[in-house]
């Protein structure tokens, strides 16, 4: 049996579950970041509105990789 790890932190960002508020009642909308990268379409369970998820200047596809690098960098200062 295969063991399945954590993965990346890039991939932990991406898949974990984000809540936003929806733009016409406020309610939280549950999201993924990957969704925000595929620019999907998520409804408000509470209005129905449908909400667009844009990524216009590409920082959802990079977050994941900044971050570990200013991790790295801050381990190198320690060690």
């Amino acid at each position: 049996m295969k063991e399945v790890g954590m993965g990346s932190l890039t991939d932990q960002l991406l898949h974990g579950d984000q809540d936003i508020p929806c733009p016409e009642c406020g309610f939280g909308v549950w999201i993924r970041l990957s969704e925000v990268v595929a620019e999907c379409a998520v409804l408000c369970p509470v209005c129905r509105t449908r909400v667009w998820l844009r990524d216009g200047r590409g920082q959802m596809s990079n977050l994941g990789a900044v971050i570990e690098s200013e991790v790295e960098q801050l381990l190198k200062g320690l060690l």
